[in-house]
C-alpha cells in the first residue's frame, strides 16, 4: 500500500504542476472568457497535493520509517491453502518407506534408538551410517524421526501423515505472509500461494519421508519472514527474537537455509518500501545466528564442507570437469519443469542429462536465459515490480541447487525447486493478471465487483490448479514403495545407471524371497515325522521347483538391468555388487559371486558390504572344507569392511562371531593368500 501511496503522491505532484495550463480551458468554458479571478483560486487549490513529495522523502528516513502500517489478513485464503496442501497428500498415508527413507530411518541406528539416540544425532552427519561425509548437518528432521520411532516404532503411515500436516501448515504461514506483502490484493496473494501448494514438483519432498528436512527448512524460513514482518509493523524486538529462533531451526533442518538471509532485505525493499541500506543493515542479528550455527556444526561434526566421493553416478560432472557449462543446461531443465512438470523422475544420475559443453545448444540456451533473467531481475529491482521479486526469489532459492552442480559437480534433482516454485508463482500470476484482469478505465467502472473483473483469471487458475492437483495425486502413487517408484522411472530415465540398478535390486529382493520360500518348504517337508510320504514329497517338490523357477526368472531380470547399468557406467561398483549377490543368494554360483565382489572392490574400494559378503563366502567354505586359510581370508575381509566403514554393523558382528568360534582375527594377509582364492 505504501508503494501505491507514494507513487500516487508523485503523480499528484506532477499533475499539480501541469494543471494551470490544463485547468484554464475548463474554467473558460464554465465561467466565460476573460474572467481570471476564478482561475487564481483554482491554482491555489491545487497546491496542497504537492506536499506528499516532502512526505515521501521523510518516509524513507531511518528515524521515522518504523513501525509501518499494520496490514489486515483475510483468513479464508490461508485456511484453503492449508486444507489443499494436506488433502493433496492423503493418498500417501498407506505408503511404505521409499528411496532415502531407508537410509535416513531404517538404517540409522541413532534414529532407531528413539529419544535415547537424540544426543548422538546432534553430533553426527546426516549420512553417517552410509559412510559418506558430505558435510550435511541436519539433525532436526532426524530428531523428529527418532521421536516417531520412540512412540510409533516403524510406522511409515504416521511419518507420511506428519509430512502432509507440515506441508499444510506451510500453506497457512505463506497464506498469511503473502497477504502481508500484497496489501489489499487478497486474490493475487491467494493465487500465488495456490501455485506453490498445488505444484507437482513438491511430490518428491512431501511423499518421500526423508524430504522433511526441506519441508521444515522452508516452513521455518517462512516463519522467520513473517516474524520479521510483525517487527516492521510493531517495532517490537520480541518479533526479531522469534525470527532469529525460526532461522536457527531452519539451519538445523538444512544448512542451505543460509540463502534465506537474502530474502529478508528483499522483502523489506519490495513490500515495506524501505531503502536498500535500511534493508541490508537489518541483517545483523541474523548474521550472528548464522555464525553461531556454523560454529556449532564445525564443533559437532568436525567439518563445514565434508568430502564428496569420487562417484561417476552422482558426481559425474566434477570428474568430467563440466560443472559450469552443465549448470547452464540444468537451468533450462529447471525452468521447463516449473512450467511443465512432466515427466517427473526420482533420479537424474549418470547419464540422464549428458554434460553441457561449447557445442551443446541447451548449454547456450541456459547461458542466454541466465543473462536475460539477470537483466530482468535488475529492471524489476529498480522498478520494484512483482515479477522482479519473483525472479529474485527464484535466483536466491535456486542458488543451492545450481551451486551443487557448480561447486560439487552433483546431479539434477527436483527437490532443489521446492522453494523456487514460489518465485515462479509470482511471475505466473503477475503475467496472467496482466493479460486477463482489466483495470477500470472509467471512474464508474470502479464499482464493478472484484470477482467479475477477476473471473477470467480465476477460471484459468481453477483449470491450472486442477491439472496440478491431478498430477500431484497421480505422482504420489509412484512413491508407494521402492518397487513402484523405481519401475515408474524406467520409461523416462532409461540411461540412468542408478535407476537400472535400483530396479534390479527390487527383482533381487523378490528372487531372494522366492529362494527363501523354497528352502522353507524343503525344511518343513524334511521335518515331518517319522518321514514324509511320497505324496507329500511330490507336492513339496512341485512347490519348491515353482519357487526356484520364479527365483531364477527374477535373478535373470535383475542381471539384465545390471548389465545395462554397467554398460552406462562401466566402473559402477554397486552394480557389480548386486550381480555378485544374485550369484550368491538366488542362482548359486560361488565362483561368479567371488568374481563380482572383487570387481566391486576394484571399482569402489570403500564399499563395505562387498568385503563383508566375501568374508561370508570364505567362512562358509572354510568351515565346510576345514580350510584355515579360507577362515583367515574371511576374518581379513570382515576387518576390511570395518576399516572402510567403522559404522558397518554386519562386518562387526561377523568378525566377532568368527573370532569367538575359531579365535581367528586377521588384520593383514600376504597377497599370495588373497590372490590364491
Amino acid at each position: 500500500m505504501s508503494k501505491k501511496k507514494q507513487s500516487t503522491g508523485a503523480e499528484s505532484s506532477r499533475s499539480a504542476s501541469e494543471r494551470p495550463t490544463a485547468a484554464k480551458p475548463a474554467l473558460t468554458t464554465a465561467n466565460g472568457p476573460g474572467r481570471p479571478g476564478p482561475s487564481r483560486p483554482a491554482d491555489s487549490a491545487q497546491r496542497p497535493p504537492v506536499r506528499p513529495v516532502a512526505t515521501k522523502s521523510t518516509s524513507e528516513t531511518p528515524a521515522t520509517d518504523l513501525p509501518i502500517s499494520k496490514r489486515p489478513v483475510e483468513w479464508w485464503p490461508p485456511l484453503v491453502l492449508t486444507l489443499l496442501g494436506f488433502a493433496l497428500y492423503i493418498n500417501t498415508f498407506g505408503h511404505q518407506y521409499a528411496l532415502d527413507d531407508i537410509a535416513a530411518v531404517g538404517q540409522n541406528l541413532f534414529v532407531k534408538r528413539g529419544i535415547a539416540g537424540i544426543p548422538d544425532l546432534l553430533r553426527t552427519e546426516f549420512w553417517h551410517f552410509s559412510n559418506i561425509s558430505l558435510g550435511y548437518y541436519r539433525p532436526l528432521s532426524l530428531i523428529t524421526f527418532a521421536l516417531e520411532q520412540e512412540y510409533f516404532k516403524d510406522n511409515p503411515n504416521i511419518s507420511h501423515m506428519i509430512n502432509a500436516g507440515l506441508y499444510g501448515l506451510t500453506g497457512l504461514v505463506i497464506g498469511v505472509l503473502l497477504q502481508k506483502w500484497l496489501a489489499n490484493q487478497t486474490i493475487t496473494a491467494f493465487l500465488i500461494g495456490l501455485v506453490f501448494m498445488a505444484h507437482p514438483l513438491h511430490t518428491e519432498i512431501v511423499a518421500n519421508i526423508k524430504g522433511r528436512d526441506e519441508i521444515l527448512s522452508f516452513l521455518f524460513i517462512s516463519l522467520m519472514l513473517l516474524s520479521y514482518w510483525r517487527y516492521l509493523e510493531t517495532n517490537q524486538w520480541g518479533w526479531i527474537a522469534g525470527a532469529c529462533v525460526s532461522l536457527y531451526l531452519a539451519f538445523l533442518s538444512k544448512e542451505s537455509s543460509i540463502v534465506s538471509l537474502a530474502l529478508i532485505p528483499a522483502m523489506q525493499y519490495w513490500f515495506a518500501r524501505r531503502n536498500v541500506w535500511q534493508s541490508l543493515i537489518s541483517l545483523w542479528p541474523f548474521l550472528i545466528v548464522a555464525a553461531l550455527f556454523f560454529y556449532q556444526k564445525q564443533k559437532m561434526i568436525g567439518t563445514l564442507s565434508g568430502t564428496p566421493p569420487v562417484d561417476w553416478a552422482n558426481y559425474p560432472y566434477a570428474i568430467e570437469k563440466t560443472q559450469k557449462s552443465t549448470m547452464f543446461k540444468f537451468l533450462e531443465y529447471y525452468i521447463r519443469l516449473l512450467i511443465l512438470p512432466h515427466p517427473l523422475v526420482y533420479d537424474y544420475s549418470y547419464n540422464v542429462i549428458p554434460s553441457g559443453g561449447k557445442g551443446d545448444l541447451l548449454t547456450w540456451a541456459g547461458f542466454f536465459t541466465l543473462l536475460g533473467l539477470i537483466w530482468l531481475a535488475w529492471k524489476g529491482f529498480v522498478k520494484r515490480t512483482l515479477w522482479g521479486f519473483g525472479i529474485v526469489w527464484f535466483f536466491v532459492t535456486m542458488a543451492p541447487g545450481l551451486g551443487f552442480i557448480w561447486i560439487r559437480g552433483g546431479i539434477f534433482a527436483e527437490r532443489f525447486t521446492y522453494a523456487a516454485v514460489m518465485g515462479f508463482g509470482f511471475v505466473l500470476i503477475w503475467a496472467l493478471q496482466k493479460f486477463l484482469v482489466r483495470k477500470p478505465a472509467e471512474p464508474a467502472e470502479t464499482s464493478q465487483p472484484v470477482l467479475a473483473r477477476y473471473a477470467p483469471l480465476l477460471g484459468l487458475m481453477a483449470v491450472v490448479t486442477g491439472l496440478y492437483s491431478f498430477k500431484t495425486v497421480e505422482r504420489n502413487r509412484d512413491w508407494e514403495n521402492n518397487f513402484v517408484l523405481f519401475n515408474s522411472a524406467l520409461p523416462y530415465a532409461p540411461n540412468s545407471c542408478q535407476v537400472q540398478r535400483h530396479v534390479a535390486n527390487e527383482w533381487i529382493e523378490k528372487g531372494v524371497k522366492d529362494r527363501a520360500k523354497a528352502d522353507s518348504i524343503a525344511n518343513a517337508t524334511n521335518a515331518i515325522k517319522p518321514k514324509p510320504t511320497p505324496e507329500q514329497i511330490k507336492k513339496a517338490q512341485a512347490l519348491i521347483d515353482t519357487n526356484i523357477a520364479h527365483a531364477n526368472k527374477h535373478g535373470r531380470w535383475a542381471l539384465d538391468h545390471l548389465q545395462e547399468s554397467t554398460r552406462i557406467y562401466p566402473n559402477f561398483g554397486e552394480a557389480y555388487f548386486s550381480m555378485a549377490y544374485v550369484f550368491q543368494k538366488i542362482t548359486p554360483n560361488v565362483d561368479s559371486a567371488k568374481y563380482y565382489y572383487k570387481q566391486t572392490i576394484r571399482a569402489a574400494n570403500a564399499y563395505a558390504p562387498a568385503y563383508n559378503n566375501l568374508g561370508v563366502i570364505y567362512q562358509g567354505e572354510g568351515l565346510a572344507q576345514n580350510n584355515r586359510q579360507k577362515l583367515q581370508l574371511a576374518s581379513y575381509y570382515y576387518n576390511r569392511s570395518m576399516v572402510v566403514n567403522p559404522a558397518y554393523v554386519d562386518g562387526q558382528n561377523n568378525r566377532a562371531n568368527l573370532m569367538k568360534a575359531t579365535g581367528i582375527d586377521i588384520q593383514v594377509l600376504p597377497d599370495s593368500i588373497i590372490n590364491k582364492y
